[in-house]
């Protein structure tokens, strides 16, 4: 293909696409839209004990996002239930501040202490938090390789071995070039003469 017919040809799929973004979207607001006039035409006695129930009150958390990026230990209660909130529980966010669960508790919590004291029913929601405070703990504790002098050696020695090998077989060639560099650098700032005197 040439580049004219690549072009005309990512252009229509491009307006495929933003074509049938703009139905999909439009086909989505008329089907809210009729299903926002059939709820208020009829209204159902669990939208009514709804709306007679107060709504809950938005919990404020102190924490910074920066705080979070702190190591776990450090975490305040309110940095645990923004954390729990970000990891898309937010049912978690009013217990973890009831217990004043801290990052150094978080630290100690397990699968059964989830399921038990928190009512995490789902086992891969208990495991995605469990894990993930294990890896956020893996993360804090590392220090960096234990063994860095032996990597180090173990890539320098062959690289040595590799230099020595070129420079020996294009010797004449570094020589010559070495050659060529000190002509250009004599002729670039000449020598003094040795015995020239004051005048």
């Amino acid at each position: 293909l040439t580049a004219g017919a690549m072009l005309r040809r990512r252009t229509c799929c491009l307006a495929l696409l933003l074509l049938g973004a703009a139905l999909t979207g439009a086909a989505a607001e008329d089907a809210a839209a009729e299903g926002a006039a059939g709820a208020e035409a009829t209204p159902t006695p669990d939208a009514a004990a709804a709306e007679a129930e107060p709504e809950e009150t938005q919990i404020v958390l102190n924490c910074d996002d920066a705080e979070l990026l702190e190591p776990l230990t450090t975490w305040s209660p309110d940095c645990v239930a923004q954390w729990a909130e970000n990891m898309g529980y937010p049912q978690l966010k009013a217990a973890f501040l009831g217990n004043k669960l801290t990052g150094k508790g978080l630290e100690a919590l397990s699968l059964e202490t989830l399921e038990k004291e928190y009512g995490v029913a789902d086992e891969h929601d208990r495991k995605t938090l469990a894990y993930t405070v294990k890896d956020m703990l893996r993360k804090d504790n590392y220090r960096g390789n234990t063994n860095d002098w032996q990597n180090f050696l173990l890539w320098l020695l062959p690289m040595l071995g590799v230099g020595k090998w070129l420079s020996m077989k294009y010797e004449k060639q570094l020589a010559k070039l070495m050659k060529k560099y000190r002509k250009w650098q004599e002729a670039r700032a000449p020598p003094k003469p040795l015995n020239s005197e004051p005048v």
